[in-house]
């Protein structure tokens, strides 16, 4: 038999089509995940960036479907493909980027079609089908059964709308003839198949990469970002700002008597510690745009302050300080302790033509604050007051 007799070649291109529209998606998917910043779990397209892109991209292909359709001036070919499109939202998008992309399709709808009885019946269809994708996927996750049932539902509702057609034989659609509703059947069955394979493989690769690069990036006690990223930050913002000219402050802190801590409370009580010092570092850092907070060692951490000079960086140390000393950390539900930490400060000079100079200054700072007794913060002398380095570092105390 031919190849028009079996309709193999609009098959395969909606095979092709349909992954194509998957594939892109989740490659755009994934240069908005930032998985250094992300939690061990599932990527996640119902909130924040990733819910915008999904709402905007489905959108834009619903609008797609409906001018292709006014311009070939034929539904028929497109239904498969607005089934799709509306079973893989309700299934994976959620109900909100759902209904963005049915307003979408019944805007564009009326804009190209006019308020017609084809329309109208457009409408009442995609309503319906809706509210069936909705009742099945509602049912399959209340028994808890595989989503592989509910693709196979979803082909069995399908088969059943493709032969009302057939049946009801709709003026504006045309006489659909037994052997085209078969084809339609098997296209979308087909398709319906392939995209949750698809989907399931590309969605299972994100969340492994997730996984891992948040296992490679992400301190798992304290939930900051590891020496590693660090390390490329720093890279990035020396290049960025000392090219620009712009500020690029640098603050290293260390626990007092850390190890103290560890050999009179234990280990767990001083994993308690870094895990609260790593949420107040957190809490703070959030309160200055571009600033970010590390754990660069064991009871060590570097704070980068892009854009913020010598004098905002000492305030925000000794902000930091204070927040710190006045907190009681809780070893047990009855017992608690105080602890201080030295601090050192610096910030880039136009002199610094490698990065290690910033850095060791700045852990020159922290080490001067730590042999001057602890709980002090060391802060530079500004680049243009440099001095011979007896006299390069102040001492600030704020006891």
């Amino acid at each position: 038999m031919t190849q028009q007799t079996w309709l193999l070649s609009p098959l395969f291109t909606g095979i092709f089509v349909t992954l194509g529209i998957i594939l892109f998606f989740q490659l755009l998917a994934r240069s908005l995940t930032s998985y250094s910043n992300n939690k061990e779990a599932p990527i996640n397209y119902l909130v924040g960036r990733l819910s915008l892109l999904s709402g905007v991209y489905f959108s834009v292909l619903a609008i797609y479907f409906e001018v292709a359709a006014a311009q070939q001036n034929s539904d028929t070919a497109f239904i498969n493909f607005r089934l799709l499109l509306l079973s893989y939202a309700i299934v994976f998008l959620g109900r909100r980027t759902t209904y963005i992309i049915l307003s979408c399709s019944f805007i564009t709808r009326f804009i190209f079609w006019g308020f017609s009885f084809g329309t109208l019946i457009f409408i009442i269809v995609s309503i319906i089908m809706y509210l069936i994708f909705t009742f099945n996927l509602y049912m399959v996750r209340k028994h808890k059964s595989s989503q592989l049932l509910l693709i196979s539902m979803l082909n069995i509702i399908v088969g059943i709308l493709w032969l009302t057609l057939h049946f009801v034989r709709l003026d504006y659609l045309g006489d659909i003839p037994m052997n085209q509703v078969l084809f339609f059947w098997l296209s979308f069955a087909i398709m319906n198949y392939v995209l949750y394979y698809g989907l399931t493989q590309l969605n299972n690769e994100n969340d492994y990469l997730n996984t891992l690069t948040h296992q490679a990036t992400v301190d798992p006690l304290t939930q900051l970002k590891n020496y590693a990223v660090f390390k490329t930050d720093f890279t990035k913002e020396f290049t960025t700002y000392h090219k620009s000219t712009k500020p690029l402050a640098m603050v290293a802190l260390d626990i007092d008597y850390f190890k103290r801590v560890n050999d009179q409370h234990g280990h767990l009580a001083g994993n308690k510690i870094l895990i609260s010092i790593g949420k107040i570092l957190t809490a703070e850092t959030l309160k200055i745009p571009d600033a970010h907070c590390y754990r660069v060692g064991g009871e060590e951490f570097n704070v980068l302050l892009p854009n913020i000079s010598l004098e905002q960086a000492s305030q925000f140390s000794q902000k930091l300080q204070t927040k710190i000393r006045n907190t009681s950390f809780d070893l047990t539900a009855d017992k608690s302790i105080q602890i201080t930490v030295s601090m050192g400060v610096s910030v880039l000079h136009s002199t610094d033509t490698a990065q290690n100079l910033f850095y060791e200054r700045t852990d020159q700072m922290l080490y001067h604050s730590k042999g001057e007794g602890r709980d002090r913060i060391t802060v530079s002398e500004p680049e243009q007051k440099q001095q011979p380095e007896t006299s390069e570092k102040s001492s600030i105390d704020l006891e």
